[in-house]
Parts: C-alpha cells; sequence; structure tokens
C-alpha cells in the first residue's frame, strides 16, 4: 500500500484529488454510444450474410436429407456448445507492482484501488453476458455466448486513474502490462458464428468544468477474431502474465483526462436447429497490477 506522503506526493504531480465518478461515467457516455452503433452494425452484417448464405444452406441440407446421422452429429455440436459456455475462468496472477514516484521526467505508477472502474454490456436475441470491473483489486473480466439463441453480445470493462497536468502543455506517456486468460469458441453446422475479443488503452480528456472533449487515445489491440460459416474454428484458450500496452499523446493545463485500461469483445451465433445451428462464446478475466504515466 502506498504510503500516506506517497499518496499526497502523487495527488499534488497528477494535479489534485480525482474528479468525481460521476462525471467520468457521463464522459463515457461517448464510448458506449460508439461501442453500441459498432455491436448493432456488425450483428445487422452477420445476419445479412446469414441470409445470403440460406439459399446454399438449404440447398445443402436437401441433398444430405434428414438424416439420423446429421441429427445425431448436430446435436454432439450444440452439446460441446453448451458444455464451452460452462468453462470459467480464474483472475490471472500478474506481477506485484508497487507504487512509486520518478522525477528525472514526472514519472507515477498507480497500483489499486483505482481511481474509476467502468463495464458495459449490449444483446439482441436472448444472449447471455456480464461485464464488471473493480477498482480495489484490479480485476476486470467480461462473459458473452449467444445463448442457444439466434443472437449477438458485446461487452466491455474498464479500470481508470485521474490526471490533470502541472504544465500548460505537455507530452503524456501512457503504459500497463496487464495479465489476462481468455477462452472463446465457434461452433457451426451449416450456419454463420464470429467471436473477437481486445485489449487497450482508452483516454478521456474533459475540459476543466467537466465536460466531455473528445479521446484523444482509442486503443484496441485484436487478440481474436474469427468468423465462421460451416464448421466453426472450435474452442481456444490463451494467457499471460504482462501484455504490454502504450501509448503517447499531448496534454494542457485546460483539460484533465481519464486514463483506462479496457478489453472487451462480442458474440454473435445462429442457435441451434435439428439438422443446422451455430454457437459461440467469449471469455476474458484481466488483472491490472499497475497503470504508470510519465509527463514531459
Amino acid at each position: 500500500m502506498p504510503t500516506r506522503l506517497q499518496e499526497e506526493t502523487r495527488k499534488l504531480l497528477q494535479g489534485g484529488a480525482a474528479a468525481p465518478e460521476a462525471v467520468v461515467r457521463r464522459g463515457m457516455a461517448d464510448i458506449t454510444r460508439r461501442l453500441r452503433v459498432e455491436s448493432s452494425d456488425q450483428a445487422g452484417e452477420q445476419r445479412a450474410h446469414g441470409r445470403a448464405l440460406d439459399p446454399l444452406r438449404r440447398a445443402v441440407l436437401s441433398s444430405l436429407g434428414e438424416s439420423t446421422d446429421l441429427r445425431r452429429a448436430v446435436a454432439q455440436l450444440r452439446t460441446l456448445d453448451a458444455g464451452a459456455a460452462k468453462q470459467r475462468l480464474a483472475l490471472p496472477k500478474g506481477t506485484r507492482e508497487n507504487a512509486r514516484i520518478a522525477m528525472s521526467s514526472i514519472v507515477v505508477t498507480r497500483v489499486p484501488p483505482y481511481d474509476y472502474p467502468w463495464s458495459w454490456q449490449w444483446q439482441a436475441g436472448g444472449a447471455s453476458l456480464n461485464a464488471s470491473a473493480n477498482r480495489n483489486t484490479g480485476g476486470m473480466s467480461f462473459s458473452l455466448w449467444n445463448n442457444g439463441n439466434d443472437a449477438s453480445a458485446a461487452a466491455a470493462a474498464a479500470l481508470g486513474i485521474y490526471f490533470r497536468p502541472s504544465v500548460e502543455n505537455g507530452i503524456l506517456r501512457l503504459w500497463s502490462s496487464p495479465a489476462f486468460n481468455y477462452f472463446w469458441w465457434t461452433i457451426c453446422a451449416f450456419a454463420s458464428a464470429h467471436s473477437d475479443g481486445w485489449i487497450g488503452l482508452y483516454v478521456g480528456r474533459y475540459t476543466l468544468a467537466g465536460g466531455f472533449d473528445g479521446s484523444p487515445v482509442n486503443q484496441r489491440i485484436s487478440l481474436w477474431s474469427d468468423d465462421s460459416w460451416w464448421s466453426g474454428a472450435g474452442s481456444h484458450s490463451g494467457s499471460t502474465s504482462a501484455y504490454p500496452l502504450f501509448a503517447q499523446f499531448n496534454v494542457d493545463s485546460a483539460h484533465w483526462y481519464a486514463l483506462w485500461v479496457w478489453c472487451g469483445g462480442s458474440v454473435h451465433g445462429a442457435g441451434w436447429g435439428t439438422f443446422s445451428g451455430s454457437g459461440a462464446g467469449a471469455r476474458m478475466s484481466v488483472a491490472v497490477p499497475s497503470i504508470t504515466w510519465e509527463l514531459f
């Protein structure tokens, strides 16, 4: 835990006490709108592609016939989809970090508790979903599944800190090395499915009166992205103890900034029928041991 002197010094260097969470959340309404539009548009494109493939799917199924073997194979795929949805991810163990301050340039490393948690989720068609962020532990996660329905879902989660420059104009470097576990799947039988996941940094810029004034950093680094149309990609998992994230941007004393580490993803599946269908899911658990900024 930071000492009282470290906390007082950090507050001085970051430009005072953190702005109220309610003000920051109002600013996040902008990225919420953009994520909602992106997710809705993506779901529409996936459904349109599925409709375009319907004649081909019907022709293939007609040539195969409604056999017992086909019925059994689709049932087995549906069972695999439901089984994948029961997988749970543990919070990864990241490297242990200490709060610190360096004065060659001004460098501040923050560790939990952070100033702000944030999460967002969207679904259409009856998908199963969840997203959360815990400022005290530095953990965040999301879980998405089309839930056996013709459904789409998207989610994001973030942890952030406050910063106000102590100089009229400067350059800020921002970095973090979160640890994470992920698990995703697309399972198909003559139908489409999609799954993707990402991680990155996001910066919200605010006027001194608290009005949102743009996002100089909106970083989303793809960890996986799969579009399957006939047989699916199966299930996949991965992990890392430290994934380096970095951004650099201009700052000025007429604004303050919310500096975030965030993650997110989306899925789409057609649901399951007797002779065709698809399922898709995405899960991610992230530990953010520290967030560091350097002011020049």
